[in-house]
């Protein structure tokens, strides 16, 4: 590992032998700000024939490779601004060459408006990746991302508990701006609801992301694209406040600031939220035990929860040099959940006939976490990138919980009661650094490279305690203690080749090594697992036209199990049925190939997965002894999905808009459960229909339905679910934008489960989170809106927080 590392590094930065015959500059403006993606243009002095062009990066660089010697002078320009011209000059042609900084000045008239005539469609392929034109949709403007995810090809939304999957998979990975969310599942979820598409360019789903992604994730990458401004100085922000009511009072606020200075640069985020609801879960379970039929059935319609969460991110950027940037970062979230879930279950077996138990949940569950990044990046003056990061992360979760059970006999006698409760205590610390280097080589190679350590260790404390008359006395049955510790080492490389105008590749490898291991506080070694694996990624893209495009994609993926997933613990959802951890779960290996066809705005996608070890929640096994349920995440041994993917637009008239997307999937899973092996086969669809109505006087009304059939979930389905969601927004222009929405009108959405025909132990219900909600969002935006946002960048531990939730 360590020649291997050493290695990387010598060919990592011995590149200066590629770098003969380089013209290189900086754009500025008059505030001595770069410029980004300014036209830059190298002509021939005799007759102001082009020789090569030129756009400047985020700092206002610029680089022209492979220059033959001669004369030369460069002309730039950039909406907005005055073109400039440098005097004329004479290269030789074998070195580096640094030309003054271009400064280009403010026109004097400025144009009060522009009128952007959208050209791309709203979905189109690109190398790798669905692209939806979030910025060339105008009825798209002023609705949240959530939204825009949920009318998108091959994407599933679930606002009841704040999840998304892509092509039937739970495994979605969200980024933005190509870097990872600094915050947990349902945290990203949330700040996407409050984010407005008016601040996206567009959205890129990557079922099969290069190399230089990390390999967790068997479903994908959702990336989200901001919009870039001009380089103005200044500070602006915004404020968006939501109300609502579904089953109990819900309301959110978001606050952002922004401010662009010439070398100091900052923002801050803060978005307190509180959820009530009132939810309903049925379970039904019947086996036989050699002896005779049991069964055992569940209701509690009347669970009532709060969730109050905070989450914030602050951060800064200063400029060092011309050339380097030096940044800063802190972000977390603090979130409280409660629950009050009284029950009444019936259990019909010999050993107690018809008996009723009543049994009331109290559970608390409260997730603090707090990240501190720094960051720096240095452009070198061929036009390399190199920056690197230090993270360090710290979790803390306390989950207690409280039982109060009654035992009834079939004449409603009380025969027994019992009190317990358990208490759960998981600190969770980790430090992740990265280095990551950037070169191109000639007109159309660029290579990305870099390395990665992540280095975490969690603690996990269970206690189950009894009440035996006025004392408490711990029962070690469902008590646990231990302390997992996991290294993950990852290098990469990528190379983006450009053929011709039609055909280009990007080929890349990743090879990361794990090491994990989980003891007892005894010193007992639970799991003790080290190996190391290459990730290898294909993308082929060939245009067939001028409207048309096909993709060929291969890619290997990891999914390791989240660490809340693999920590002991427990909680009873009736005193026959608990959810629980497990220590022995192991990583899923996904193999996927993909064929992308686009022909104008209709698009067709094509995929084969096999995943090896596949994770899946919630499977049912069985204690005999104890007639108790056990409810955990298991290894599914292989699932093979077919997934296709159409997805197309019709304009019926002016003002209607309708927007089709039609996924079908065919998933075949064998494996060994509960002591039976089984092999099923399931056909599922996905429909989605988005009709947006184009009002007079700045008024949208969009109607969205939604529909997914039975998917397979291991041992059992997920029955079909869908809704109805009904939205209008004014946009009141500088006033505002005022959303009302109903979402879920006919209170459709819920969970439904049944396992599968002739499995040993019957398993069906449901849960619904809670009733159709009405929400008003408001959003108000405040000071330059010329300013450019927040400089993009990554924090090297982004890609290890989808590996802890609350």
């Amino acid at each position: 590992m360590k020649v291997l590392f050493i290695t990387f590094f010598v060919c990592l930065f011995c590149t200066e032998a590629l770098s003969q015959g380089i013209i290189q500059g900086k754009v500025n403006d008059n505030q001595s700000i770069g410029i980004s993606y300014a036209n830059v243009l190298l002509r021939n002095p005799a007759d102001s024939v082009l020789v090569k062009g030129a756009i400047s990066d985020e700092s206002g660089n610029y680089v022209f490779q492979e220059v033959p010697k001669g004369e030369y002078f460069v002309e730039t320009f950039f909406v907005g601004f005055s073109k400039s011209y440098s005097p004329v000059f004479t290269f030789l042609g074998t070195e580096t060459l640094g030309l003054e900084t271009i400064t280009l000045n403010e026109e004097a008239q400025n144009l009060e408006e522009v009128t952007v005539v959208a050209t791309k469609p709203l979905f189109e392929m690109e190398m790798g990746k669905m692209v939806v034109n979030v910025a060339n949709s105008v009825t798209s403007a002023g609705f949240s991302v959530i939204d825009l995810l949920e009318r998108s090809p091959g994407v599933m939304v679930n606002r009841q508990n704040n999840s998304m999957s892509l092509a039937g998979k739970n495994g979605v990975v969200i980024l933005m701006n190509g870097k990872r969310f600094r915050m947990p599942v349902e945290a990203a979820f949330q700040m996407l609801a409050g984010l407005n598409s008016s601040d996206v360019e567009k959205i890129e789903i990557m079922t099969v992301p290069p190399a230089n992604y990390d390999a967790d994730g068997d479903a994908g990458f959702i990336n989200v694209v901001m919009k870039r401004n001009n380089g103005m100085i200044g500070t602006n922000g915004s404020v968006t406040v939501g109300q609502g009511y579904g089953s109990g009072y819900q309301g959110n606020l978001s606050f952002n600031l922004n401010h662009q200075g010439p070398k100091f640069s900052w923002f801050a985020l803060v978005t307190p939220s509180v959820v009530n609801q009132v939810g309903i879960w049925e379970s039904q379970r019947s086996n036989n035990d050699g002896f005779q039929d049991i069964s055992i059935n569940t209701v509690s319609d009347d669970r009532e929860s709060t969730r109050k969460a905070i989450n914030y991110q602050a951060g800064f950027d200063y400029s060092i040099g011309k050339n380097t940037i030096l940044s800063a970062l802190v972000s977390g979230y603090e979130n409280r959940w409660n629950q009050v879930a009284p029950s009444l279950t019936e259990a019909n077996y010999s050993i107690s006939p018809d008996t009723l138990v009543n049994m009331i949940l109290t559970e608390e569950n409260y997730w603090s976490h707090m990240m501190g990044n720094i960051n720096i990046q240095h452009t070198f003056q061929n036009g390399q990138v190199l920056s690197a990061d230090l993270d360090y992360l710290t979790y803390k979760n306390s989950n207690p919980t409280s039982y109060t059970t009654t035992f009834f006999d079939e004449s409603d006698n009380v025969i027994d009661a019992e009190e317990f409760r358990i208490s759960k205590d998981t600190p969770i610390d980790m430090w992740v650094g990265s280095v990551n280097h950037s070169m191109k080589i000639g007109k159309s190679v660029k290579v990305d490279s870099g390395i990665k350590g992540t280095f975490s260790e969690l603690s996990n404390t269970v206690v189950f305690e009894e009440q035996i008359g006025s004392e408490w006395i711990v029962n070690p049955t469902y008590s646990s203690d231990g302390i997992l510790t996991e290294d993950i080492l990852a290098a990469y490389s990528t190379a983006a080749i450009v053929f011709n105008d039609k055909t280009s590749l990007n080929a890349g490898l990743r090879y990361e090594n794990t090491k994990t291991n989980l003891t007892s506080l005894s010193g007992e070694e639970l799991v003790n697992r080290h190996y190391g694996d290459l990730f290898p990624t294909v993308q082929l893209a060939r245009k067939m036209g001028e409207n048309s495009q096909t993709t060929f994609s291969y890619g290997r993926r990891i999914t390791r199990p989240t660490f809340n997933q693999m920590a002991p613990w427990v909680i009873f959802s009736d005193r026959y049925t608990l959810f629980a951890g497990n220590t022995n779960i192991l990583p899923t290996y996904t193999n996927n190939l993909k064929v992308d066809y686009s022909f104008k705005s209709l698009i067709v996608s094509a995929q084969y997965s096999h995943d090896k070890n596949a994770i899946a929640a919630f499977q049912p096994t069985l204690d005999e002894e104890t007639n108790t349920t056990f409810l955990k995440t298991e290894n599914i041994d292989q699932i093979q999905t077919i997934s296709i993917m159409f997805a197309f637009p019709i304009q019926l008239t002016p003002w209607w808009e309708m927007q089709n997307n039609l996924t079908a999937n065919l998933q075949r899973a064998n494996s060994v459960l509960n002591d039976e092996a089984y092999e099923v086969d399931q056909k599922s669809v996905q429909v989605i229909t988005t009709n947006t109505f184009t009002l007079p006087k700045k008024y949208t009304v969009e109607l969205v339905g939604y529909y997914n059939s039975p998917t397979i979930n291991g041992y059992f389905l997920w029955l079909s679910r869908g809704f109805v969601n009904l939205g209008i927004k004014k946009d009141f222009e500088k006033a505002g934008v005022l959303r009302l929405s109903c979402n879920d009108i006919f209170e459709t959405t819920q969970l439904r489960w049944d396992s599968f025909e002739g499995t040993n132990i019957g398993f069906s219900g449901r849960y619904k989170f809670d009733k159709r909600v009405f929400m008003a969002t408001y959003t108000f935006k405040f000071g330059n809106n010329k300013v450019k946002g927040t400089r993009s960048r990554s924090v090297g531990s982004q890609d290890e927080q989808r590996r802890v939730s609350n």
